[in-house]
């Protein structure tokens, strides 16, 4: 057997990959602007979410929740993104405390904006681990 071949390995046996990314996501109007949904998982642990490649600043306030309208369980309290949310930066959303204790098992998250920014856009990526396929 080859110790340096992945190819045999499954999803679920590598820890904090990429689970979701949606692209040129609009800040612009508020309430649920996309979902992230995960394709490869029944069970999963999130890791971060981060907002990268932004069109502009983002003054946009931003949460990810289990449920459309910011129901069920805040993965991402609602929240201002900073400072960082420019172009040529990033910003690692803040997990709220469930986030950080429980596995999930609700494979679409929707990503809601509160306050939202004219022609502001920018990608959206989940990174997480795989507990069940």
């Amino acid at each position: 057997m080859d110790a340096n071949a992945v190819a045999t390995n499954y999803p679920d046996e590598f820890g904090n990959r990429r689970l979701s990314l949606k692209q040129t996501v609009s800040l612009a109007a508020t309430g649920d602007v996309t979902t992230l949904v995960v394709q490869e998982a029944t069970k999963f642990i999130v890791r971060r979410i981060t907002l990268s490649n932004f069109s502009g600043t983002a003054n946009a306030n931003v949460g990810v929740f289990t449920a459309a309208s910011g129901g069920g369980t805040a993965i991402v309290s609602d929240a201002a993104l900073g400072a960082n949310a420019v172009s040529g930066k990033f910003v690692d959303l803040t997990l709220a405390t469930a986030a950080n204790a429980n596995v999930q098992t609700a494979r679409v998250l929707y990503v809601n904006v509160s306050t939202g920014n004219v022609a502001q856009t920018c990608d959206i990526a989940l990174y997480g681990d795989i507990v069940a396929l």
